[in-house]
């Protein structure tokens, strides 16, 4: 079966198009990172050294996962599109602010620092750290 003649039976079928891609034409990019992390406001990064570098490391390591197979950034919290874009990952996740965003693999938790500074975050970070692990598997 052609690429063009599957994509003509799961338009008549009524498959949503986001399901299926329509240009098969289109080559997909082999993605090595397995997490994109995100943080909105440098003050005290995860990116350096210390406690809350510390801490994600742990958080990582919950759910299989090392500083080794991710991408640690930080943005300004209208930069994320952009930043999604120039690093591809299976998974992206956003330390500090939620933006509006519908993909389906795009997580938002609370920053190693404010779980620092404020531990009962833990329970609702790994919640979503479990929906990470899950997405990636």
């Amino acid at each position: 079966m052609t690429p063009e003649l599957r994509n003509d039976y799961l338009e008549a079928l009524g498959i949503p198009e986001f399901l299926y891609n329509k240009n098969d034409s289109i080559q997909k990019t082999k993605i090595s990172v397995q997490c994109l992390l995100v943080e909105t406001n440098p003050e005290k990064s995860f990116c350096e050294p210390g406690d809350s570098k510390k801490l994600l490391e742990k958080m990582l390591s919950s759910i299989g996962l090392s500083l080794n197979n991710t991408v640690s950034i930080s943005i300004q919290s209208g930069d994320l599109e952009e930043s999604i874009k120039n690093h591809p990952a299976r998974v992206v996740l956003v330390m500090g602010e939620s933006i509006n965003s519908n993909s389906d693999n795009l997580f938002f938790t609370h920053h190693p620092r404010d779980i620092l500074e404020n531990p009962a975050l833990k329970r609702a970070v790994w919640e979503v750290l479990k929906k990470v692990k899950q997405c990636l598997s």
